[in-house]
């Protein structure tokens, strides 16, 4: 699937778009602060303190390495969360863009989903350094990218379908928020499945982001991963989500410019 075989554009030009407005929208957040672009990582870090504390020290789940487990699940729900959720709201917010003729706004939710991105590259050498020093870097690290790529088609095709559905009606990103928060609760960022009674695993299993982080683990730090059919079954999701978010979208944008 390319960009240009539904938006119209041809891909590299898709590519420099979205780049460009990614910057622009990172230098509008950062500008006048004191720490700039090291603000996200700050806030993952204190999360970090504080779960670690709490989940280590007063109610102690037993997790090896436990800081590393935790980080590992931070930056991927908080990619996530960010990114869904600035998709749902980024045509309202960016409704100056998607008046312009001739503009693609299929471009404005993939940047949404690509500035968080940033804040993950920046906290990799953190995670980095913190997997050195426990012992636990081992060469399947390598196929980070391959999840990060997965993870990045699941976020465009919410984005896309979000997002074109909040032009229509502006409860979209609120229920998009309510949504996350729930599934914040559901996915295994500050626990393991293994704390999971048997009989609820089905819940965890239809949660794309629950199979995610648990194959992150297993690539950084050897935990016990899901199966390989499991990943492929994402990874599958994935693409029919972007391909059918991305058709919506098309579909949806004929109306966008009086809606909005």
């Amino acid at each position: 699937m390319t960009p240009s075989a539904f938006t119209g554009v041809g891909a590299s030009h898709f590519y420099e778009l979205v780049t460009h407005l990614a910057r622009r929208e990172l230098n509008s957040q950062h500008r006048w602060t004191l720490l700039g672009w090291a603000w996200p990582l700050a806030r993952q870090l204190a999360q970090l303190a504080v779960l670690v504390f709490v989940f280590s020290k007063l109610f102690d789940l037993g997790i090896d390495n436990y800081a590393v487990f935790v980080f590992t699940g931070l930056i991927t729900f908080g990619w996530f969360s960010s990114g869904v959720q600035g998709g749902a709201y980024s045509l309202l917010a960016q409704r100056h863009l998607v008046s312009q003729p001739r503009f693609p706004a299929s471009v404005v939710p993939v940047v949404a989903v690509a500035v968080p991105l940033v804040d993950v590259l920046m906290s990799l050498p953190v995670l980095v350094a913190m997997l050195v020093g426990s012992g636990s870097l081992t060469l399947t690290a390598l196929l980070l990218p391959v999840l990060l790529a997965i993870q990045l088609v699941l976020m465009c095709g919410f984005a896309w379908i979000f997002a074109a559905a909040a032009v229509y009606l502006r409860d979209v990103p609120q229920l998009v928020l309510i949504g996350v928060t729930l599934l914040w609760y559901m996915t295994p960022v500050f626990y393991s499945l293994e704390s999971v009674p048997e009989r609820y695993h089905w819940v965890f299993d239809l949660n794309p982001l629950a199979t995610l982080i648990e194959a992150y683990r297993a690539v950084l730090i050897g935990d016990p991963g899901p199966s390989v059919l499991g990943v492929a079954a994402v990874s599958a999701a994935s693409v029919a989500l972007a391909v059918a978010g991305l058709t919506m979208f098309r579909r949806l944008e004929r109306g966008f410019v009086d809606e909005l």
